[in-house]
């Protein structure tokens, strides 16, 4: 992995207005695109009206229509479910026919993008090369629940790896920076995640969610582990927040992670990666 940072700044010819495009440092046939609020919101479920151009303008940079996207209905929870060629299109359309309950999707399959939806919840895909691919949703619920050591579980199950040959690239989220909740809620997910615990740069409790997945990765076994993206509340005007919105107002709508083995190299250039922090 490179280690050039990518904080909302354009970078190798990746501009805030387009998707963020990363490929895969273990698997060239490996990409993955990062949504913003350039693109719209990519949410059925948030009353912005139909996400389907979004979601269209997220993946055209691998080369792939929304008919080729697997989405699942989150629940903050640690449910992962393999999903395959036959399942193309599940929950694109409409989240009637999306996976049911649950928070992370691996397929061995290629054409076949795995996406999670997200809006201040950490996103990460998983790559294990030449062989198949994970999405994870971890917001604090699956941080709590487990949902990135069950994924890393899933994909190795599924493809015959170990998880030291797996790569992790960690998405945009909310940062510790300005993650702040009750002390009780603190706790509760350090009492799980030790290095989940932090203080905001007001000076206050609070979450690093990201530094918490990393931990979690790294417990699972996952050595290879990337960022890319930047807060989500800081850089609010490339992507879509939850905490940056605040309470009472409308829904913020959500950004697309999607990740696929596609035959078709992209042609827009992709963006750095970071270590993480």
């Amino acid at each position: 992995m490179t280690a050039d940072e990518d904080r909302g700044a354009p970078t190798a010819g990746q501009g805030a207005a387009t998707p963020l495009l990363v490929r895969s440092a273990s698997d060239p046939a490996t990409w993955l695109v990062v949504s913003g609020r350039a693109q719209g919101s990519t949410s059925w479920e948030v009353g912005d009206g139909d996400p389907s151009s979004a979601r269209a303008a997220a993946l055209a940079p691998l080369g792939l229509a929304p008919e080729s996207l697997v989405l699942a209905r989150q629940v903050h929870g640690a449910r992962v479910v393999p999903v395959g060629a036959a399942d193309r299109g599940r929950g694109a359309r409409g989240p009637d026919t999306a996976v049911p309950d649950a928070d992370a999707l691996v397929t061995t399959a290629e054409e076949v993008a795995v996406g999670v939806l997200v809006a201040d919840c950490v996103p990460v895909a998983l790559v294990a090369p030449a062989r198949g691919v994970a999405a994870v949703h971890a917001g604090r619920g699956g941080v709590v629940a487990g949902v990135v050591g069950a994924a890393v579980a899933a994909l190795v199950e599924e493809t015959g790896s170990r998880p030291g040959d797996l790569e992790a690239i960690i998405g945009p989220g909310i940062g510790g920076c300005c993650y702040e909740v009750p002390a009780s809620l603190a706790r509760e997910v350090a009492m799980v995640v030790p290095r989940a615990r932090t203080t905001t740069q007001a000076g206050t409790r609070g979450l690093d969610l990201p530094a918490a997945v990393d931990a979690q990765l790294q417990a699972a076994g996952v050595s290879a582990i990337s960022a890319i993206g930047s807060c989500t509340r800081c850089d609010h005007e490339r992507w879509f927040s939850h905490r940056a919105t605040g309470a009472g107002a409308a829904a913020p709508g959500r950004q697309l992670l999607a990740i696929a083995r596609t035959a078709v190299p992209p042609s827009q250039p992709p963006a750095s990666l970071q270590s993480p922090s």
